[in-house]
C-alpha cells in the first residue's frame, strides 16, 4: 500500500511561469555587487541585451534594441513576500495533502486536468479568488516529468508552444531591418554587407566624438556625417521596378549583325569566352551561340497566341538586356539610354504573369535564371531574389532536382543553384533549397559543351556558402551538434582551405603569377570573400577592443595570439581581391566593366583594409612601413576610383558606395592616432613597436607582416598597464567614467562581441 501511494504521488509543482519573461542569462559571478546609487548601468536590462551580454540603456525601446529593430521586453519584476520557514513548511503539507485528495478523488488524469483548468479559468474571471487560481497552476508538472501523451493534449500545448517560441526567437538571425531610399523596410540577414555597415555605422556614431575633437584636421566634402545620418537605412534601390517600355513590341528584334555581335560578347563575358576560357567557364545560360530568326504573323493574331507562339524569343531578349548592361561604360553608352531595360520588357510580356505556374515549363527556367542575373546587374536585388526562387520553384516542380534532365539542363539547373546561393548570401536570408534535397550530380564533360571544370568547383564553392550563412551565421542551421559558433568558423574555414587545395590546374593561380582566365579570377574573388565574411566579426570585434584599449585603463586584454593569423588571412584576402580586380580590368582592356559580384568584393575588401588601421594605428604611417602604407591607401583610392566609374554611367549604385567609402575613409583618419604621438594609454602601440615587429619576420607577406604585428600589439598590452605620458590638451579627449561614451568603450573591453554570428563564440 505504501509503494502504491508512493507511485501515485503527483510530481514537483512547477514554478509560476510570466507570459513576457523570455531567456535570460544568469547573473555574471564575476561582477561585484554595486550599490544602487553607484550603478554606472541600469539595474535591469532588456531581454534581448542581457542575453547577447550587451549594455542595456534601460530605455522602453531600449537603444540597442530601437537601432537594430528588436523586440524590446523588460523581465516582469515580481514582488518578493517573506514568510516563516514554519508557515511555508505548513502551506507545502496542505498543498501535498490537497494534491493527495485530489488525485483520491479524480483518478482520470485527463478529467483532473479538465477541472484544474475550469478553476483556473473561474480563479482568473474573480478578483477575490486570485489565489486560488496561482495555486491551480502549481499542479502543472515540469515538462521534463510528463508523460509523452501529455503533450498531445490542448489545454497543456499552450504553455509548450510558447516556451519552443520563446527559445526560437533567442536563436534566430539577428538580422536588421534597413530602409531603403523610398523608406520601405527589408530584413537583411548578418552576412548581408548592409546589415554589417549598419553595425560599422553604430560603433562609429559612438566614437565621433573622439573623431571630431581633433581641431587640427579640417573638414572635408565627404567628412563621414552622411555616413554616420544614414543608420537604420541602406543606400540602394532595390525596392524600385525596372523601367519598363511603355507598349513594348515582343518580336521586335535588332539586326542580325547587332544580335550575332551581342550573343558573343554576352558570351565571352559571363559564360564561357566563347571557347577561349580553359575551365569553360564559372556559368551556363544556354545556347548563346544560335541567333533566332525574324518573325512575322497575321495582323489578327490575338496577343495570347503571339505570346505562345514566340515564347522563346523571352530567352534572347533577356540575353539582349543583359549584354546591354554588361557593356555599359562612361565611354559607351547605349543608345536609347534605357535600350536594356526595354529589351528586358520584352521578354518579360512574352513570359507573361510570374506566378502563373501553368504556363511555365523546364525550358522557362533558363530565361528566369537569365533575368535574375539581369536584375543583379541592375542592383535590384529583392526582385532579383523573386526571380530565382521562382525559377528554383519551377525546377523542383518538373524533378530538375532528382536527376530528370540532360547534361544542359543538369548546368542550367546548377548555375540557378550558384545564384540562389550568392543571393541568399548576399541578402543573409535562408536560401530557397536545401542541398540534402538535391540529387543532381555534379556537372562532367560533354563533347558539345565546354569543360565543366569552373563550373564545377564554383557549385562546390557555393555549397560552403551555403554552410556558412545557415550554420556559421546561424541564418537557418541545420547542424546542433555542441561546439557553438567556434565549431562552425573552424569547419567553415576548413572547407574553404579544402576547396582552394583540390582545385584542378586549369583553375589554380597565384598573385604572382595571376590566370588570364577572367572566369577563373571572378572565382577567387568568391573565394576570398567568403574568407572574409567568415572571419569578418572577429576581425571587427578585435578593431573594437583594441580601439576601446587605447582610451581606458583595463585589467583585462584580449588574446590576439589565437584570432591573429584569421585577421591577417582576412587583410590578405582583402588585399588579393583588389589585386584581382585591378587584373580584371586590365584583362578587359577598359573596354568592360565589372560584373555586379566583383563590385561587391571591391567594396568589402576596402572596408576590411580601412578597419585595418583602426586595428594597427601606427603601422600605416610609419616611415619604415610607408610602401606597404602606400599600396593600402593606392587600393582604397582605386575602390573609389572603381564606383566613381560605374556612377559615371548613371548607376545609383555605383554612386552611392563611391560616398560610403569616402565618408568612411575620413572618419578611419580621424580615428586613427597620429603614429608620432607618444602613446599614453594601456594597449595603445607605439610606431617603434610596430616597426621592428614587420622587420623582424623571414618571409614578406602580407599574412606574416600583420601576424607579427598584431602579436607586437599583444605583447604592448601587456607591458603598458598604467599611462606613463600624457597628451596635450588639445589632444587628448575629456574621457568622463560615468559617461555613455565610456561604458560603451568599457563594454567593448568586458564583452565578447557575439552577435555578429548570432551565437555563443569567445572572442
Amino acid at each position: 500500500m505504501q509503494q502504491q501511494q508512493q507511485q501515485q504521488q503527483p510530481p514537483p509543482p512547477e514554478p509560476t511561469e510570466t507570459p513576457n519573461r523570455g531567456p535570460r542569462l544568469p547573473v555574471n559571478p564575476r561582477r561585484h555587487k554595486v550599490a544602487p546609487e553607484q550603478r554606472k548601468r541600469v539595474a535591469t536590462a532588456c531581454n534581448s541585451c542581457n542575453i547577447r551580454r550587451i549594455k542595456c540603456s534601460g530605455e522602453r525601446p531600449c537603444r540597442q534594441c530601437r537601432s537594430s529593430s528588436r523586440d524590446c521586453q523588460y523581465p516582469t519584476i515580481i514582488e518578493k513576500v517573506s514568510v516563516s520557514r514554519n508557515e511555508l513548511d505548513d502551506l507545502r503539507k496542505k498543498l501535498d495533502a490537497a494534491e493527495r485528495a485530489l488525485l483520491a478523488a479524480v483518478p482520470d488524469h485527463t478529467a483532473r486536468r479538465q477541472l484544474l483548468l475550469q478553476q483556473q479559468h473561474d480563479g482568473d474571471a474573480s478578483a477575490g479568488s486570485s489565489s486560488r487560481a496561482a495555486s491551480c497552476l502549481s499542479f502543472t508538472p515540469p515538462p521534463q516529468h510528463r508523460r509523452k501523451d501529455e503533450f498531445h493534449e490542448t489545454a497543456f500545448n499552450v504553455d509548450g508552444e510558447a516556451d519552443a517560441a520563446d527559445a526560437a526567437d533567442a536563436d534566430t538571425a539577428e538580422g536588421r531591418q534597413l530602409k531603403d531610399q523610398d523608406g520601405r523596410a527589408r530584413f537583411l540577414g548578418e552576412t548581408s554587407g548592409a546589415t554589417f555597415l549598419d553595425h560599422l555605422k553604430e560603433f562609429m556614431s559612438t566614437v565621433s566624438p573622439l573623431a571630431f575633437n581633433k581641431p587640427w584636421l579640417s573638414p572635408t566634402p565627404n567628412n563621414g556625417s552622411a555616413f554616420l545620418a544614414s543608420l537604420g537605412r541602406y543606400q540602394t534601390y532595390d525596392s524600385r521596378p525596372v523601367e519598363a517600355e511603355p507598349d513594348p513590341d515582343p518580336i521586335a528584334l535588332p539586326s542580325r549583325a547587332d544580335m550575332s555581335a551581342m550573343l558573343a560578347d554576352l558570351r565571352h563575358f559571363i559564360q564561357d569566352g566563347n571557347g577561349t576560357f580553359p575551365c569553360g567557364g564559372i556559368y551556363w545560360w544556354g545556347d548563346l551561340g544560335s541567333v533566332p530568326n525574324p518573325v512575322s504573323f497575321p495582323p489578327e493574331t490575338p496577343p495570347d497566341a503571339i505570346r505562345h507562339r514566340f515564347r522563346h524569343l523571352a530567352f534572347y531578349h533577356t540575353a539582349f538586356a543583359v549584354a546591354c548592361q554588361a557593356s555599359t561604360t562612361a565611354a559607351s553608352m547605349p543608345v536609347p539610354h534605357d535600350l536594356s531595360q526595354r529589351y528586358f520588357s520584352r521578354a518579360r510580356m512574352l513570359l507573361g504573369n510570374p506566378l502563373d505556374i501553368t504556363q511555365y515549363t523546364i525550358s522557362d527556367v533558363a530565361v528566369l535564371a537569365l533575368m535574375g542575373f539581369y536584375l543583379i546587374e541592375m542592383n535590384r536585388r529583392d526582385a532579383a531574389y523573386i526571380y530565382v526562387s521562382n525559377a528554383m520553384h519551377i525546377s523542383i516542380m518538373h524533378g530538375a532536382h532528382r536527376g530528370w534532365v540532360d547534361e544542359r539542363g543538369k548546368r542550367v539547373f546548377w548555375t540557378l543553384y550558384i545564384l540562389d546561393r550568392w543571393l541568399s548570401c548576399l541578402m543573409g536570408r535562408p536560401p530557397t533549397i536545401m542541398d540534402d534535397a538535391i540529387r543532381l550530380p555534379l556537372p562532367c564533360d560533354a563533347p558539345s559543351l565546354p569543360p565543366a571544370a569552373g563550373l564545377r568547383a564554383h557549385v562546390e564553392l557555393a555549397r560552403i556558402s551555403g554552410h556558412i550563412v545557415c550554420n556559421t551565421y546561424r541564418v537557418a542551421p541545420l547542424d546542433h551538434r555542441p561546439g557553438g559558433a567556434a565549431r562552425h568558423v573552424d569547419r567553415a574555414l576548413q572547407l574553404l582551405e579544402n576547396w582552394h587545395a583540390s582545385l584542378p590546374a586549369a583553375l589554380q593561380m597565384s598573385t604572382a603569377r595571376p590566370s588570364t582566365d577572367p572566369a577563373c579570377c571572378l572565382l577567387h574573388m568568391a573565394y576570398n570573400q567568403l574568407l572574409i565574411l567568415v572571419v569578418r566579426p572577429i576581425f571587427f570585434a578585435a578593431v573594437k577592443k583594441v580601439f576601446a584599449e587605447r582610451y581606458i585603463t583595463s585589467d583585462r586584454h584580449w588574446d590576439l595570439d589565437h584570432h591573429a593569423p584569421r585577421i591577417a588571412a582576412c587583410s590578405d584576402a582583402a588585399r588579393q581581391n583588389l589585386f584581382l580586380a585591378r587584373w580584371l580590368l586590365n584583362l578587359n582592356g577598359g573596354s568592360r566593366k565589372l560584373l555586379q559580384a566583383g563590385l561587391h568584393y571591391v567594396f568589402n575588401a576596402a572596408i576590411v583594409l580601412m578597419l585595418q588601421d583602426l586595428l594597427i594605428p601606427s603601422f600605416a604611417s610609419s616611415s619604415s612601413s610607408s610602401s606597404s602604407s602606400s599600396a593600402e591607401s593606392d587600393d582604397v583610392s582605386f575602390a573609389i576610383g572603381v564606383f566613381e566609374a560605374e556612377a559615371k554611367t548613371g548607376s545609383n549604385y555605383g554612386h552611392d558606395c563611391a560616398a560610403v567609402l569616402q565618408d568612411l575613409r575620413s572618419l578611419v583618419q580621424r580615428l586613427r592616432p597620429d603614429a608620432h604621438v607618444v602613446p599614453s594609454t594601456p594597449g595603445l602601440v607605439s610606431a617603434d613597436d610596430l616597426t621592428m615587429a614587420s622587420g623582424s619576420g623571414s618571409s614578406n607577406t602580407h599574412a606574416t607582416t600583420m601576424t607579427a604585428m598584431l602579436t607586437a600589439l599583444q605583447q604592448q598590452q601587456h607591458l603598458q598597464q598604467q599611462p606613463t605620458f600624457s597628451l596635450g590638451p588639445s589632444q587628448a579627449y575629456p574621457m568622463d567614467e560615468s559617461g555613455p561614451l565610456y561604458q560603451e568603450l568599457m563594454t567593448w573591453v568586458d564583452n565578447s562581441d557575439t552577435q555578429l554570428y548570432n551565437s555563443s563564440y569567445s572572442i
